[in-house]
């Protein structure tokens, strides 16, 4: 048999040195182990999760809280935590995600978590280059705190992602990298993500996403009772636990000079499911201006999310809806009686200049 060269045998060495084995167990010798949780019932260590709604829902309230939570070793909600380190690689501006961490610390009358870590700015994870970044970021932060990171949480998907989210193609490359970081360090990916225009189908985008997690969860917040659902739709490995229901409370906090400013943070109120209202019939002309209008509400609740005042609510004057409807092909000369007819039917309200959609009554 004739001896392998030299650069083969070293081509091999190095290829040894840099990829790992591939092994096999046997079945007998696998063990049946407990589940490992890091929230108790709601979230597993080791996982890939995902948390989905649309704008001004509470998606971001609730990562903040569950990342504070585990930060610091508190309950969230009545459900033991794992306590660890947490990456929070953010899509928004610090100045917003300061104010609600403050106001969660002084809602649970504790200190601001220090084993908490948020990102400078976002990045694109579907991109190799950049999750090694941020592989080595992270482990910059464990070799300084001399612990691993627990939780990982990327918020949103949309500000940390630069491919095409209807591509299985590039959603598969997204997910192979958040992956890789969450086998690096036996850590949990949680990943706060919007849902489509249909809300029932689920989060927005490739179907990929889906198939990829272990636990995926609905934020909503019905516009008729404020309240604030999460809503469990998937638990790989373990029964899907009861949904929770939240209350945004206003918290008085105070910035770095001590001038008095307001802030939010959750509190958990009794579950029930949100009120259901039968579907009316509108012409064509009348679902354009409720579509206009509902647009118009999502961009302003994601401004708001950015600055940190999802609590409030995403006032549309009265002349910037009418301009975008008539931009539409909505009769200027039938606007008056237009917005009579969806006042009469109680789907929008009008509160000085402002107009706001009704939404118990909206038809689709």
């Amino acid at each position: 048999m004739p001896k392998k060269s030299n650069t083969a045998l070293n081509t091999q060495q190095n290829q040894g040195e840099t990829t790992a084995m591939f092994r096999f167990v046997a079945a007998s010798s696998m063990l049946l182990k407990p589940i490992a949780w890091l929230v108790d019932k709601y979230l597993e260590k080791d996982a890939l999760a995902v948390i989905y709604g649309q704008p001004g829902k509470g998606k971001s309230f609730l990562a903040l809280d569950l990342s504070c939570s585990i930060a610091s070793g508190v309950e969230f909600h009545d459900h033991a935590v794992k306590p660890g380190v947490v990456i929070y690689i953010a899509g928004e501006g610090h100045n917003g995600l300061a104010r609600r961490i403050h106001a969660w610390a002084k809602h649970n009358a504790v200190a601001v978590p220090e084993l908490m870590f948020i990102s400078e700015a976002p990045t694109d994870l579907s991109n190799a280059t950049n999750a090694v970044r941020v592989a080595e970021a992270v482990q910059e932060i464990a070799d300084n705190t001399g612990k691993k990171p627990a939780l990982i949480v990327i918020d949103t998907m949309a500000r940390n992602f630069g491919g095409d989210e209807n591509s299985a193609t590039d959603v598969g490359r997204f997910v192979r990298n958040v992956d890789d970081l969450r086998r690096h360090w036996k850590a949990t990916v949680l990943i706060v993500h919007h849902s489509g225009k249909d809300g029932d189908r689920g989060p927005r985008g490739s179907s990929a996403l889906k198939g990829a997690v272990d636990a995926e969860y609905e934020v909503n917040r019905n516009e008729d009772d404020k309240i604030i659902r999460l809503i469990p739709h998937k638990m790989k490995d373990a029964e899907k636990p009861t949904p929770l229901a939240f209350e945004l409370i206003g918290v008085e906090i105070a910035d770095s000079m001590g001038n008095p400013i307001s802030g939010a943070a959750l509190t958990l109120v009794e579950y029930s499911a949100p009120s259901t209202t039968k579907k009316i019939t509108l012409g064509k002309h009348q679902e354009t201006a409720l579509k206009v209008l509902e647009q118009m509400e999502q961009e302003m609740m994601e401004q708001l999310t950015e600055q940190g005042r999802e609590e409030q609510p995403a006032l549309i004057p009265f002349e910037a809806w009418k301009a975008k409807c008539i931009e539409k092909d909505v009769s200027s000369k039938r606007f008056s009686d237009l917005k009579s007819s969806l006042l009469n039917r109680n789907c929008i309200e009008i509160d000085g200049q402002h107009v706001a959609l009704v939404r118990p009554a909206r038809p689709y």
